[in-house]
């Protein structure tokens, strides 16, 4: 599968730090231009950076960066989105509230007594969990990234297949009608996965600048969403599927 070779390619990169174009050739068996391919990806991943013959990791406490310039960009937007996605938010839910730059905002519109359980893997959802006094919060995830401040890696989470999850609020990098909801990060792909394979209802979260988008990995068809929380009408192909679908769009 290609998206397991750039994970591998990504794995051998973050061990060896730098790496020539014919060096990953050999050891990956594929061709120059395959090879070529995958850099650009691992390079719009903000993984790698292009050097003379080949490519260097880019260093989590630099990618870190990258976090909170995504966390400006569309601020008012986000902080919309979050606004009404909140109000999905029950007595006695039990929810699971991913990582992300729009989905850290539901909590700030969320009555700080309501009785609920939060399930996620983000390090700042935890944090306003904590100011809530009735909130249960149960953590995902054994090793923390920088880059998206969230925790990865579910292997030895047997609890979390025990959980009945009501519903799940989900970040993006990409909605798009062909390839779903999508991202660009192997392990958290995997979260998203399993997440919106366990949830009685998936909501996603995402501005405009997502729509009609399209990133490495797929971890959600549009079909599998029951409410898109936005701050504008889509795009047509995806407002036309949306309605054909029954997906409620809020904006």
């Amino acid at each position: 599968m290609k998206s397991k070779r750039i994970y591998e390619i990504e794995s051998f990169i973050k061990e060896n730090k730098t790496a020539s174009i014919e060096e990953l050739r050999q050891i990956f068996k594929v061709s120059i231009n395959t090879i070529r391919r995958d850099v650009n990806q691992l390079v719009d991943m903000n993984v790698v950076k292009k050097v003379y013959g080949g490519i260097e990791l880019i260093e989590d406490s630099h990618r870190a960066v990258d976090y909170y310039k995504r966390n400006i960009e569309n601020y008012k937007y986000k902080k919309h989105i979050g606004e009404l996605a909140s109000n999905e938010i029950k007595t006695n839910d039990i929810i699971y509230i991913d990582t992300g730059t729009t989905t850290i905002h539901m909590l700030d519109y969320v009555d700080k007594n309501l009785t609920f359980t939060i399930i996620t893997n983000s390090l700042d959802i935890m944090n306003k969990a904590s100011q809530f006094d009735n909130v249960t919060l149960f953590i995902i995830g054994e090793k923390y990234k920088p880059r998206t401040r969230s925790f990865i890696g579910i292997g030895s989470n047997m609890l979390l297949e025990k959980f009945n999850i009501n519903k799940c609020f989900m970040a993006a990098t990409g909605v798009n009608v062909q390839n779903g909801l999508s991202n660009s990060e192997m392990e958290e792909n995997l979260i998203k996965q399993y997440i919106t394979s366990k949830a009685n209802e998936t909501y996603i979260l995402a501005d405009h600048s997502k729509m009609g988008k399209s990133t490495l990995l797929t971890y959600c068809d549009l079909t599998d969403i029951n409410k898109m929380f936005t701050d504008k009408l889509p795009p047509k192909d995806i407002n036309q599927f949306c309605n054909e679908q029954n997906i409620s769009i809020h904006f």
